[in-house]
C-alpha cells in the first residue's frame, strides 16, 4: 500500500512539474519585428530579434485592405525570410499592388512571437 502511494505521489510531483514548467516556458517566446517597404508594390523588408532563431527562414505574408481602418485581407503573396548576420531579409517582387494599405506578417513560432510591420499606404505605387 505504501509502495502504490508513493509511485502515485512520483507520478502526480511529476507531472505537475511538466505542466509548470511548460508554462514558465510559453512566455519566453523572443520578440519578433517585421518591416516593410513597398515602391511600386516591389514589396520587400526585414525580421529583426534579439534571438537569432526568429529571424531567417520565417514566412511572411502581405496582407492589404483599401481603407487604413481595414479590414485587411491576406493577398496570397508570401516569401520565406534569408538570414544575414543578426537579420533576415524577405522580398516578394513586384505584385502588381499600387494603390492601397499594406503590411506584412510574420507567424507566432513556438520560440519566436509573431510579428508585424506598420501599414504602408501606396497610391500609384508611391509610399505616403
Amino acid at each position: 500500500m505504501k509502495t502504490r502511494l508513493a509511485v502515485l505521489l512520483v507520478a502526480v510531483v511529476a507531472v505537475s512539474s511538466l505542466m509548470f514548467t511548460g508554462l514558465a516556458t510559453a512566455g519566453t517566446a523572443a520578440k519578433t519585428i517585421v518591416t516593410i517597404k513597398g515602391p511600386n508594390g516591389d514589396f520587400h523588408g526585414k525580421i529583426k530579434s534579439p534571438d537569432d532563431r526568429c529571424v531567417g527562414n520565417r514566412v511572411v505574408w502581405l496582407f492589404m485592405s483599401d481603407s487604413a481602418d481595414g479590414p485587411f485581407e491576406r493577398t496570397g503573396n508570401s516569401d520565406t525570410s534569408e538570414q544575414q548576420g543578426d537579420v533576415a531579409v524577405w522580398s516578394l517582387g513586384n505584385t502588381g499592388l499600387r494603390d492601397g494599405f499594406f503590411y506584412a506578417k510574420a507567424k507566432r513560432t513556438p520560440d519566436c512571437k509573431g510579428g508585424k510591420s506598420r501599414v504602408l499606404e501606396l497610391v500609384d505605387g508611391v509610399p505616403q
